[in-house]
Formats: C-alpha cells, structure tokens, sequence
C-alpha cells in the first residue's frame, strides 16, 4: 500500500467535515444577510448612510482577535469583503449612493456622476428616460444627465422628459468639457474618414470635422463610440469623446480640444424624486393659456415678484402641433414662500405648472449634498 492511499481516510474525512462547515457557514451566511437587511431598513427610516467608516474600523480591530494569530490576516480579508457585500446588498435594497446616468464608463455623464458622487455605485443606463425611470422607480436615488452645452445649445430631449416625468431638480452642475479625437494606436489625423459620436459632441466639433474632410456618424454616446472604433481596430475610422476614453479602450489622442468653442461647458442635471428643502435657484414648466398676452403676462407677474428670469426656453408641445410649453429658470428669491406667492399668482395666466424644485448651481464636486450621501 502506497503512502498516499495510506492517507486516503484520513484525506475524505477531513473533506467531509469542511463540506458539513461550509454548509453551516452558508447557513450563518444566509442569517447575516437577512439581518443586514433589517440594518438597511432602520438607515432607510433614519436617514443614514450606508458606509460608516469608523464602526467598520472599529468592528474589524475587536473581530480580529477571535481567531489565532495565524489566521488573522486572511479571517480581516474575509470580514472585509463581506462587510463590502454588506454595503452592495443595503445600497441595492434602499437606493442610498446609488446614481443613474445615460453611458457607459468614459461617457461625459458618466465621468460627471463619478466627480459628483465620487463613493456612490454608478448605474449605466442606455438612454436618458431610462434614468429618470430609474429614480422614479426607486432603483437609484439621483440621476444625472445633460442638459445645455455652451456650444450645441439645449438638449431638448431632456426638456421633454422633464416635463412628462414627475422628477426634480436637486442641483445643477456645470462641467469643462474637452473634445479630444480618438483613433486606432497606428492611425493618423489624414487616415480618419469617418467620426462617430453622439450628436450633440458631433455638433461641438462641426468645424474641425468639415476641416478634416470627416464624415460624422451619430452614435449613443461618445464612450460607445471610442469602444466601437477600437473593436473595429480600422484605423480609418474615430471617434469624438474624452482625452480618458483613450486609456480605457486602448487608442490614441489625435487631436485635443476640437471643439468650436474653447470654453465648452456642459451643464447636467442632479435629478430626484422628491425636491430639495432649499437653494438659490427655482425652476419650472409652464403651459400659457391659448390668449393674447399671455406670456407677456407670466412675464410680468415674475418681475412684479421680484425675482431675476435667468433662462427661457420654448419647446414644442406634443401632440399639440404649433402648441409650446415653455422651461423658465429664476434666481434672486429671498425664501420658499416668496416661490408659492408667485405659483399661487402665475395660476391665472397658466393652463400648467409644473415646478421642478429649488436648487443650487455649481461645478462637479464638493456641496454639503455630497457629504450627505457620500
């Protein structure tokens, strides 16, 4: 009898008895998730973060010593990674620093929602109705997604949807956009005939793609469009997108700042579904009343308020052809009651209103609202 079958016994024995603790472990396992979900219920009805760092510091000095010397490194590893799987399973359950955005990694939604929200759990989503239907189906807690650049102007797509969901303006972010050129590693800028992007990135950079002599082709956003121009490894093709998307999908900058106007900015929405208790803006959507005068006379009760129209914007009103609802944006209000003044007064002349919630104005990162759900 060799030695090996010797130990053969000796060998199954020991595999049974980790099988029997694997199967109590997995029970235990089942137990702590469960009540990990009552935790995630009691933060959801108090208001609280998921991630607190110092009781998961503190846990993980006191749990260490209930193991030998030995295995303590690998058994703080293993708390580690399940008080990680703790935070994804509360995060999923109550939607805390969980954040919509349209794209995919590299996307300018998606690089705004990570400045913005730096510890929250992005959630990709294809298009922007999907987002916003992702807030209001409780699946994410914010949204972000575009809504004016300083060159391609209003994304009206967005406007319709505010206008026919029930969502609200939690902030307002205004973010430097640069539009770089992307292109296989062995391409050059006289080998591009053809540019994908999406169409508001197309339209920032028109100048510079009628000088390159490119065919512009639309594409969902400017991070698929640097993945397909990879995929496709054709170096006669590129893509418009961020100098970041070069990295992550493996091609090369060709061109840096294309666009028409040098000081490209962007501004995305921070969407909810309930409105912010303050902040120093207030916007909203009014449908005018089919009379003479009667914007004039929105016009007028805004200024007989007090109160500064920063923006208006008019968009067509579907299905009601030559109809339009109008998007108006306000600054220079003292408090929320001189707001519900003027609603109360703009009911005359309105056949809608829709208001979007206060809010305040500001670049990609740091407000007490970060804090908050960081």
């Amino acid at each position: 009898m060799s030695e090996t079958e010797g130990r053969k016994p000796g060998l199954e024995e020991a595999r049974k008895e980790i099988d029997r603790i694997d199967r109590e472990m997995a029970a235990l396992y089942q137990r702590r998730m469960e009540t990990v979900e009552a935790v995630a219920d009691w933060k959801k009805r108090h208001d609280l973060p998921v991630f607190q760092p110092e009781r998961e510091a503190a846990i993980l000095e006191k749990d260490a010593a209930w193991v030998k010397p030995a295995y303590r490194d690998s058994w703080v590893q293993l708390l580690k990674t399940m008080m990680a799987q703790s935070r994804a399973h509360q995060q999923r359950r109550i939607c805390r620093d969980v954040v919509a955005c349209q794209g995919m990694e590299g996307a300018f939604s998606h690089m705004a929602a990570r400045g913005r929200f730096p510890d929250a759990m992005l959630q990709s989503h294809p298009t922007f109705e999907a987002v916003i239907q992702a807030v209001l189906g409780g699946s994410a807690q914010y949204g972000v997604i575009p809504f004016e650049n300083t060159n391609s102007g209003l994304v009206g797509e967005v406007l319709d949807l505010l206008a026919q969901y029930p969502v609200y303006i939690r902030e307002v972010l205004d973010v430097p956009v640069e539009q770089c050129l992307l292109g296989t590693l062995d391409a050059t800028l006289k080998d591009i005939q053809w540019v994908y992007s999406k169409d508001q990135a197309l339209a920032q950079a028109r100048g510079f793609l009628e000088e390159l002599g490119a065919e512009p082709v639309a594409y969902p956003n400017t991070a698929m469009a640097a993945k397909y121009v990879a995929d496709t490894g054709d170096r006669t093709r590129g893509a418009i997108g961020a100098r970041e998307n070069a990295q992550l999908y493996g091609l090369k900058v060709l061109s840096t700042h294309i666009m028409e106007n040098t000081n490209n900015t962007t501004r995305f929405l921070v969407v909810g579904r309930q409105p912010a208790r303050e902040g120093s803006r207030f916007s909203m959507i009014v449908t005018v009343k089919n009379e003479v005068g009667a914007l004039g006379r929105i016009i007028e009760t805004i200024s007989g308020a007090g109160m500064d129209m920063c923006s208006i914007q008019s968009r067509p009103r579907r299905p009601y052809p030559f109809e339009y609802y109008f998007y108006i944006e306000l600054a220079d209000f003292r408090d929320p009651a001189q707001i519900d003044a003027l609603l109360e007064d703009l009911k005359s002349v309105c056949e809608r209103i829709q208001p979007l919630g206060v809010y305040d104005r500001q670049g990609a990162a740091g407000s007490q609202e970060e804090k908050e759900i960081s």
